[in-house]
């Protein structure tokens, strides 16, 4: 889709994901994309925000990272922007909070084909590989060998803010099967060296207030 308003084709029955990509990348990602960065110098954050309030709580925690190697002025722009994806996230989902994790990753991840067990989840690649997906008509050929590499695997860029549709869950934490969900894993880069900056925005659970 060609905007943030865009996502909303995931409330579409026959829609899985919606991709999101933009015309350029924010500035901190290119910062981000020296491979001589520390692990240490990445950013991170995990947390339930209000969804008005996130870019303030970003803010609040990136300055307190001392050995960060973004700028201010990188820092506010990465700020910012996830603030700008907090707000539609839970303007698409309807949710006063959101929990927020930007993380560090130098594994493989969720490295199996799978379904995420939410309703909905928004990804955003900041440095490093991006996550790999494939198509819906695939994805129960997929999950059969969810161990395996797919020829048909397609790859998200740092351009793209992702919604996925997920299995979602009961209030018990059961699977549904009303939303067949995005087929979808990490890329693979545990003894790379690599370190990827993933944004990952939910709706908050109950294990994401202890």
């Amino acid at each position: 889709v060609g905007s943030a308003a865009g996502l909303a084709r995931i409330k579409d029955e026959a829609v899985q994901l919606a991709v999101w990509r933009r015309r350029s990348v924010p500035k901190f990602v290119s910062t981000l994309s020296d491979p001589t960065i520390a692990p240490s110098g990445l950013p991170r954050f995990e947390g339930v925000v209000a969804a008005s309030g996130a870019a303030d709580a970003v803010r609040a925690e990136l300055r307190a990272q001392r050995k960060l190697t973004l700028g201010a002025g990188e820092v506010e722009e990465l700020a910012r922007d996830v603030g700008t994806l907090v707000r539609t996230f839970a303007q698409l989902t309807q949710s006063q909070d959101v929990f927020v994790k930007l993380e560090r990753l130098d594994d493989n991840g969720c490295e199996f084909w799978h379904q995420d067990s939410v309703s909905y989840r928004l990804l955003t690649t900041y440095r490093g590989p991006c996550t790999e997906w494939v198509h819906p008509d695939l994805s129960k050929a997929t999950l059969r060998r969810r161990r395996a590499d797919s020829a048909q695997a397609q790859s998200l860029c740092h351009h793209d803010v992702a919604l996925f549709k997920g299995r979602g869950e009961t209030t018990l934490g059961g699977k549904l099967l009303d939303h067949p969900g995005i087929v979808h894993r990490s890329p693979h880069i545990a003894g790379s060296g690599v370190h990827r900056v993933v944004l990952v925005l939910d709706i908050p659970r109950p294990a994401h207030f202890e």
